[in-house]
């Protein structure tokens, strides 16, 4: 990132997207969007596809960001991609009354992703915006390096990966567990951030938390598994589960190449949080831990552990502000 400028805006929420293919176009892409609640960056989510183009990828980054808000919410987004921008605040009237076509009557391209795109944005009330790209602009900076870097694995997932097993301790799955250990962090749009955990074992429930000032979600995240790793007992197999893939891949998938790089990305980018990791990857060794990942897409409903971690965050940021 170029500079550590925060445009201020008259919104309470602000979106910033992006969408990227990497080494080549059409390829491998990766899209990112990045809530500011507040002038307070919210967790960085991206995703990726084997083969997409640009485009699609800027049209899925923005589309992702307006399906995460709520019915009649005002949002300001922000993409850098004019194609998106001019998109769906002036041809698409048109191309709607055109029946989904364009000049001489060829088909409009990315069809689909225009649709739902239009669908989203009616939705809600959003002003859509466009920002320079790599000019410096921090949030766009995030989503942008965040997008390249989802396309990058999505291509080559060995160049973000080694083993995920490291000397047979540490072990993977997408099945949340009924025991064990389950963490999750949340901030709520002031300058901290609140991680929490919960242990489930036979019937009983224990719920530690602690909040973060000045921090991101992210690292309080971290903050919140170092401290989990170093209460565990090295003799004994432990199930840790979260919901955010931004731990999950990071301890499963990236740290060792992240190390033998000297901590840095597979695009030379230092690691964020690096600190953190480097903590983390010494303590891996220490006990045998099984990570999982919580895809379940109802992660509201009352019986998801990582549900009543996050609750239990978001409660240590309330008591925090009395």
């Amino acid at each position: 990132m170029r500079s550590s400028n925060k445009p201020e805006s008259k919104y309470k929420v602000v979106l910033y997207t992006d969408g990227s293919c990497a080494p080549t176009n059409p390829g491998p892409g990766g899209w990112a969007y990045l809530p500011v609640i507040n002038g307070e960056p919210d967790e960085l989510m991206r995703g990726s596809e084997a083969h997409s183009t640009n485009n699609r990828m800027e049209l899925t980054a923005a589309l992702e960001a307006l399906k995460s808000r709520k019915d009649g919410e005002t949002v300001e987004l922000f993409t850098d991609s004019q194609y998106v921008k001019n998109g769906i605040t002036g041809w698409i009237d048109s191309w709607r009354r055109k029946n989904w076509t364009r000049g001489r009557g060829k088909p409009v391209l990315n069809k689909d992703l225009w649709v739902e795109l239009h669908a989203q944005n009616s939705r809600l009330r959003v002003e859509w915006n466009w920002v320079k790209a790599h000019a410096g602009n921090t949030f766009n900076e995030m989503v942008d390096e965040a997008a390249r870097a989802a396309a990058i694995a999505a291509g080559d997932p060995g160049e973000e990966a080694t083993s995920a097993a490291h000397d047979g301790r540490t072990l993977t799955s997408d099945i949340p567990l009924t025991e064990g250990y389950f963490i999750a962090a949340v901030n709520n749009g002031e300058r901290r951030a609140a991680w929490a955990i919960v242990r489930e074992f036979d019937g009983s429930t224990d719920i530690e938390n602690g909040v973060e000032e000045g921090t991101s979600v992210n690292r309080a995240l971290l903050t919140g598994v170092v401290v989990l790793m170093r209460s565990l007992d090295p003799n004994a197999p432990t199930r840790v589960t979260t919901d955010s893939e931004y731990l999950f891949k990071g301890i499963t998938q990236w740290l060792d190449g992240w190390r033998n790089r000297g901590w840095r990305k597979s695009d030379s980018k230092p690691v964020a949080n690096k600190d953190l990791w480097i903590e983390i990857e010494a303590l891996r060794n220490r006990a045998p831990i099984e990570w999982h990942l919580d895809r379940r897409s109802d992660k509201h409903h009352s019986h998801s552990l990582v549900r009543i971690a996050t609750d239990a965050a978001r409660d240590a940021l309330e008591l925090f502000r009395q």
